[in-house]
């Protein structure tokens, strides 16, 4: 260092120096930076301060510093986070024109990194491989990379690798990213979706001999299932065994949670097992994927399985595993179960959360055990759990499902006063229950008051109210109201489409129903087996029965999965029009394609045959019913009844009597008298 003849320069130097950091300020996040005699104690390494002091002192007594005591202050200053006082002394290297260090130019770089600043970071990335001529270091490279993607700017990223690969600059040439800036790219553009580029960056960094490891494929496995690429995912992974890249805990995680998404646990589970063999351990992830996949599928008894597996082999089950084996128990009606792991995590002191309760209370709902639900509610404070908006539209809708339409009603007042407003999704469940309940009029009030609390009604409302008019014999307002929304920005469905034609086939109104059916096509929509079943239903029901055939015989060619009752209401049709031959014969199709009659299909069989004279054969086909395992209802018996009446035989009509008293079923009021007048005459 040489001396400087004049002390006032120094201090201009100085001001000129804090003049330039406080420019550079904008690379800053802190409003204000702080003395650095103020933060040094807050350093576990104190060098970079004492030698900033040192600095400071030599220049106190007129010292002017050179070009590697200027890269150590850029370096000091960037590693204690002063980004802005970094840039400043870069400020006066440039103006002095000096050559800044490449230590510390990746240092200010590295800073921004860690603060953050990832497109400040870039901006000086672009400025330090162009007019500052410098290479970065691989780690600070690495760190703008990885950086950039996670901020969603993965095209960035990759225009900067393209740059620093492509050698275009001398400074540039013969540079090595290595693999984990590979990695970094990879996975950024696969999380972006980006997974073709993600490929042509995998095939580059191999044709460059840089070998791949198990994060490189574990990427690109993740991102082609999560774009629907299944088949090129197996490839993949069938690639990184050849090249004996060893798969680990994460590789096996992805592949069981994008079998379990697309509903394959038996392939899920095989590959844990696989995964064992091989030496893995699956953690809490891999067995809360599992028993995810097997609570979609309602296999109740893989999720035990699986959820006992994980306690065994030591790892402790979590809220959300807890959360999982309650939904799975609920989803299959098994609310004991559901409640006794309920309890049974309150003991192991795991608190729930709301979605537990949610939980149980949809599945207490649904098995109509409402004052248990409504005692939940109130349970969940000593957990100090508030009720959201999800827990209001589960209560406001089971109430309304289990006919305690006021207490829906004040609920919903409740929540309107409180803090939690009511979502479309609450008034859209109070207005589906006051549609079932034939209070149209409330329903409709409820759809005006709408727009006042700020809220759409979206196509579900619509379609809701559309419904209840047509179920209440309203068809007139319920194409009024099809028509208005028709005519404004919501579009109609094709469940809106289903619920009107079936009003108007309802209505004897097939004229204009058919009319709607052919509309479907020209508004973009596909009808479903919901619209075919209505259609071929209503077609049998106004004597359209040769139509009904051709169009089931139409839909029955495509790849669309007949239903059940599709079956059925074409069958129901055949009897009704005198074709017992044709409805027998399709009753034999529905069992050959692997459909299981039901209790409804049975019952229709029954009723025709005996209509048709033909009660033995019906008794045949009800003795047939209870050998499969489908119990008889008050309309089987009340058909086979009424069929032994007609034909006298008073002994197999006091067996079907002594048949319902036994099972508990109630005969209606109609069949009731018939009997009593047939034994009365006997």
């Amino acid at each position: 260092m040489r001396r400087s003849s004049s002390c006032p320069a120094t201090r201009s130097w100085k001001r000129r120096q804090f003049a330039t950091a406080a420019a550079a300020a904008s690379f800053s996040r802190r409003k204000k930076l702080p003395s650095v005699s103020s933060t040094a104690p807050n350093f576990s390494e104190q060098r970079p301060v004492n030698d900033i002091r040192i600095y400071k002192r030599a220049c106190s007594k007129g010292y002017v510093p050179g070009p590697k005591i200027y890269s150590m202050l850029m370096t000091n200053y960037s590693k204690i986070g002063c980004a802005a006082y970094g840039f400043g002394v870069l400020g006066l290297v440039l103006k002095r024109s000096f050559t800044p260090g490449v230590v510390a130019l990746n240092s200010l770089l590295n800073c921004l990194c860690e603060k953050l600043m990832f497109r400040e970071a870039a901006l000086f990335f672009h400025r330090m491989t162009t007019h500052l001529r410098c290479a970065p270091k691989t780690v600070t490279f690495a760190a703008l990379l990885k950086g950039l993607c996670a901020t969603g700017d993965s095209g960035i990223a990759l225009k900067w690798h393209a740059e620093v690969m492509g050698g275009t600059r001398v400074w540039l040439k013969g540079y090595q990213a290595g693999a984990i800036c590979y990695n970094i790219l990879i996975d950024g553009l696969c999380k972006d979706g980006l997974v073709d580029r993600a490929k042509e960056l995998f095939r580059e960094m191999k044709s460059k001999a840089i070998i791949p490891d198990a994060f490189t494929y574990n990427s690109l496995i993740d991102g082609l299932y999560k774009t629907g690429r299944s088949e090129d995912a197996e490839a993949v992974f069938s690639e990184m065994s050849d090249r004996r890249v060893t798969p680990n805990v994460v590789t096996y995680n992805i592949l069981i949670n994008a079998l379990a998404k697309m509903r394959k646990g038996k392939e899920a589970k095989e590959l844990l097992v696989l995964m064992k063999q091989r030496g893995g351990m699956p953690d809490l992830w891999t067995y809360n994927s599992l028993m995810d996949c097997f609570c979609r599928e309602g296999n109740v008894k893989e999720l035990e399985e699986v959820f006992y597996s994980m306690e065994r082999d030591g790892v402790k089950a979590s809220i959300v595993s807890y959360n999982i084996m309650i939904k799975g128990y609920e989803k299959c009606g098994m609310l004991d179960e559901a409640t006794e792991v309920y309890r049974l995590m309150i003991q192991r002191g795991i608190r729930p959360t709301i979605v537990t309760i949610n939980a149980l209370l949809e599945g207490m709902l649904l098995k109509g055990m409402v004052s248990d639900a409504i005692e939940l509610e109130r349970e969940m404070t000593v957990h100090n759990l508030t009720p959201d908006i999800c827990t209001c539209n589960i209560l406001v809708d089971g109430l309304c499902k289990n006919g305690y339409i006021q207490e829906a009603e004040d609920l919903f007042h409740k929540i309107s006063n409180s803090k939690l407003k009511p979502s479309i999704e609450t008034y859209n469940c109070l207005i589906d229950g006051l549609c079932k309940a034939g209070r149209l009029e409330k329903a409709s009030e409820l759809l005006d008051r709408l727009s006042s609390e700020g809220l759409v009604p979206d196509i579900v409302t619509y379609t809701i109210l559309i419904d209840g008019f047509c179920k209440n014999g309203d068809i007139r307002k319920a194409v009024e109201l099809f028509q208005t929304i028709s005519d404004s920005n919501v579009r109609p469905n094709i469940e809106t489409y289903s619920c009107l034609i079936d009003g108007l086939c309802k209505a004897g109104n097939l004229e204009k129903a058919l009319k709607l059916f052919d509309r479907l096509s020209r508004e973009g929509l596909s009808p479903d087996i919901v619209t075919y079943t209505i259609l071929i239903d209503g077609l049998c029901k106004n004597g359209y029965i040769q139509t009904a055939v051709t169009l089931f015989h139409t839909i029955s060619v495509t790849n669309m999965h007949l239903s059940i009752e599709t079956y059925c209401c074409l069958i129901d049709g055949l009897f009704k029009a005198g074709r017992l031959e044709k409805a027998l014969e399709l009753f034999d199709i529905l069992c050959s394609q692997g459909l299981v009659p039901d209790v409804v299909t049975y019952t229709i069989l029954i009723d025709g045959l005996c209509k048709a004279g033909k009660i033995l054969e019906a008794e045949k086909w009800f003795r047939d019913m209870e050998r499969n395992g489908t119990p008889p209802n008050v309309y089987t018996f009340s058909a086979l009844i009424h069929g032994f009446c007609q034909i006298r035989d008073t002994h197999k009509v006091v067996q079907l009597l002594e048949m319902t008293t036994h099972k508990g079923i109630k005969l209606n009021d109609t069949i009731d008298h018939i009997v009593k007048t047939r034994l009365l005459r006997e």
